[in-house]
């Protein structure tokens, strides 16, 4: 393969560029952006200096450039870059997620233009195997694919893409992880993509397994010996243990997220909860024993049954009481795969942030610092497991009306809600604004 010299960007002003001598091909599930970037490559220029100039939009296109974002382009933009580049359109649109995703507008009202963003707006992604992308395009330049939980493994090279994680202004520097000597992540990626093929409710019920996986992570239970192991093989020698702790968790609990996944996607399973739960909504989890018992054997984690029996808040047991509200026809029952906002794990990014400002204002090594890992803040988790006894209590007596001094399931909750009530967030209308707050994401004064 050639380089060739950089083009003489006069592009006329058509709906469509001269072709430029270099075809090339785009990688399935690759970013607009990243293939912008190795077209650029391949002609020894920047893409911030060859795109604008051959859409002639300017030099602002990428102001606040950053490496997790996206560009889209209007329908004369993609018009010009397919015939710069010689690919169909068609080509391009298959190929590539976001290809037709937007349509900006030009500040002329007509012409190509183009649209940068970054952030939580654009969908995760991050490099794909390094090895693979070398293969394909027969060069070093990394290509940028969009991400799903059954792509970020490379079977073949045994990798683990972990995505961009921009923290403090820069990336965190680390986009891949070797799964050398950790046999389980590949074979629990053969079952991910068996349910996925299977299992018409698979890729949903992954979600509320992670956010179940990511809740136990964040317990540290001292019997828990698996994922500190697989910590220690994929943290490098010299390297911050607990920084590479939450760098590589969603990889960690990998295995039993799929685990995870498997069981809550079994019809058996919905129906054995409710013949244990004889139709009656549960509010802790030693109602639904065999649905317990099931989740200790297929994570290969006998002691779960007991650290499971009592728990009273979270995904898990949010899960369960909409299985049972739908299983007995409820008017109340909500989709099974709801997955609240309360109970969404937080962002690696921020976990990582939050724990190198901790180790700053501590004067501590970031592996001195001491985080609630898995969750937003200490006051986030208080309300997140609040919002859980307000759930259940409102499904049971159909209002919020508790004494300011009554307890539920030994929780303070009449204290709880009179707190939450004297919020300025909150508004006063308290039947409708309760309503809304129990099935909502977890905000006050929506």
């Amino acid at each position: 393969m050639h380089d060739f010299p950089p083009p003489q960007l006069q592009p006329p002003r058509t709906a469509a560029a001269r072709p430029g001598p270099v075809r090339l091909a785009p990688l399935r599930g690759e970013t607009n952006l990243s293939y912008l970037d190795r077209l650029a490559d391949r002609y020894r220029l920047g893409f911030r200096d060859l795109i604008p100039a051959l859409l002639q939009v300017g030099g602002g296109l990428f102001k606040g450039y950053r490496t997790d974002g996206e560009v889209y382009l209007n329908a004369e933009a993609r018009a010009r870059i397919s015939a710069f580049s010689r690919v169909p359109e068609e080509i391009l649109q298959r190929a590539l997620p976001a290809w037709t995703a937007q349509e900006p507008l030009s500040p002329a009202g007509a012409g190509a233009a183009g649209r940068f963003r970054f952030g939580s707006v654009v969908p995760s992604a991050g490099e794909g195997c390094r090895l693979c992308t070398a293969a394909r395009t027969g060069r070093t330049k990394p290509a940028r694919l969009y991400l799903q939980p059954h792509t970020r493994i490379c079977p073949r090279h045994r990798r683990w893409m972990l995505g961009t994680h921009w923290i403090g202004g820069a990336p965190a520097g680390t986009e891949q992880i070797d799964l050398t000597g950790l046999p389980e992540m590949i074979a629990a990626h053969r079952r991910h993509l068996n349910l996925l093929r299977h299992r018409p409710d698979a890729s949903k019920a992954f979600e509320v397994a992670h956010a179940v996986a990511v809740s136990w992570w964040a317990q540290q239970w001292s019997e828990e010996e698996q994922w500190p192991h697989r910590v220690r093989q994929l943290t490098p020698q010299g390297a911050d243990p607990g920084w590479w702790r939450l760098l590589a968790r969603d990889a960690v609990t990998y295995p039993e997220t799929v685990a995870l996944t498997s069981v809550l996607t079994d019809e058996h399973t919905r129906q054995r909860l409710l013949a244990d739960t004889g139709g009656h909504l549960p509010h802790t989890l030693t109602y639904a024993p065999g649905l317990v018992a099931e989740l200790a054997r297929a994570t290969d984690r006998p002691w779960l049954s007991d650290r499971l029996a009592s728990t009273s808040a979270g995904p898990l047991l949010v899960w369960v009481q909409q299985c049972v509200r739908a299983g007995m026809g409820s008017t109340v029952a909500g989709p099974v795969w709801t997955l609240h906002m309360a109970h969404r794990p937080r962002s690696i990014a921020r976990e990582l942030t939050a724990y190198r400002e901790a180790a700053h204002q501590d004067g501590k090594t970031a592996d001195g610092a001491r985080l609630h890992l898995g969750l937003r803040h200490t006051s986030d988790q208080s309300f997140t497991t609040g919002l859980a006894h307000a759930r259940a209590y409102a499904a049971v007596h159909g209002h919020l009306a508790a004494p300011i001094h009554s307890r539920f399931n030994g929780f303070a909750l009449g204290r709880w809600l009179s707190n939450h009530r004297k919020s300025p967030r909150y508004r006063p209308n308290t039947s409708r604004n309760s309503r809304h707050w129990i099935r909502g994401g977890g905000r006050l004064g929506r």
